[in-house]
């Protein structure tokens, strides 16, 4: 599935979260001016890429509705609201599909970016560690500084945000949905670690290494993520064994894009 992506990226406090809004069909097709809206807090519209973001004020449940009026000719969507688990730093996806004449056009391949949320492993019915973010989104280093990648340990209550991302490489193969012919994507950067939940760290600056492969639709057991993170002199978070053996997921998904990367 692809479509409707929400990923939200919460700043130092739990007091206010941005939640990023991805609208598009299964081939990744996608149109700006399509109104989403979030119950109760606000709406927004699409930017050229399919993204709007709407700032929530807690973690809570919200509703996330497309209006239907302002949907891009020949194109349909149903269902129109989901609800949208806002429960951590870092809260899974969530999708809804485009559909309609307007889909029929595929984009061309070239470069990639990513969206993604869930969480990998479990212990006591909760997950170890929770994702979520976007990954140099439409493949501009210049859109919100290569996107924003939040991973969550919860056994040691320690918070990374990836704050300035750039993409290294995109391989693979291909994959139906979205239509794009590679399924893996490797990154860089740097960012911020910090402690929450009670655990007392002091924000510190990182760097990171980072690779997700999306294997196939929806992806929870199937697809794969690995995150390397550094203070500097040694290995603060470690998700996955290696980019070789990535760590895959339990629940939620990972999609790799490749829509307005030739532009």
């Amino acid at each position: 599935m692809s479509g409707l992506v929400a990923a939200s990226f919460c700043g130092f406090t739990a007091s206010a979260c941005l939640l990023q809004i991805h609208v598009a069909c299964p081939s990744d097709t996608t149109a700006s001016g399509i109104e989403v809206c979030v119950a109760g807090v606000g709406c927004a519209l699409t930017d050229d890429l399919g993204i709007a973001s709407i700032t929530v004020p807690s973690f809570d449940t919200y509703t996330v509705c497309v209006t239907d009026s302002t949907l891009p000719v020949g194109a349909t969507l149903s269902p129109h609201c989901q609800k949208v688990k806002v429960v951590d730093l870092a809260p899974p996806v969530v999708e809804f599909v485009l559909g309609g004449d307007f889909c029929s056009t595929t984009p061309p391949p070239g470069p990639c970016w990513l969206t993604g949320g869930g969480q990998i492993g479990k212990t006591k019915g909760a997950g170890n560690y929770s994702f979520g973010g976007v990954v140099y989104p439409g493949c501009s280093p210049n859109a919100a500084d290569g996107g924003n990648w939040n991973v969550i340990d919860h056994s040691t209550g320690l918070h990374f945000q990836g704050q300035h991302i750039v993409v290294d490489s995109c391989s693979g193969v291909s994959t139906r949905s979205p239509r794009v012919n590679v399924n893996i994507i490797d990154f860089h950067g740097d960012g911020i670690l910090n402690g929450i939940a009670g655990n007392p760290d002091a924000t510190i600056p990182v760097t990171f290494v980072g690779r997700a492969v999306d294997n196939k639709e929806s992806g929870s057991g199937s697809d794969m993520l690995c995150l390397s993170v550094s203070d500097g002199s040694s290995t603060v978070m470690q998700v996955g064994n290696s980019t070789a053996d990535p760590a895959v997921i339990s629940t939620g998904n990972l999609q790799i894009h490749t829509t307005g990367c030739n532009k």
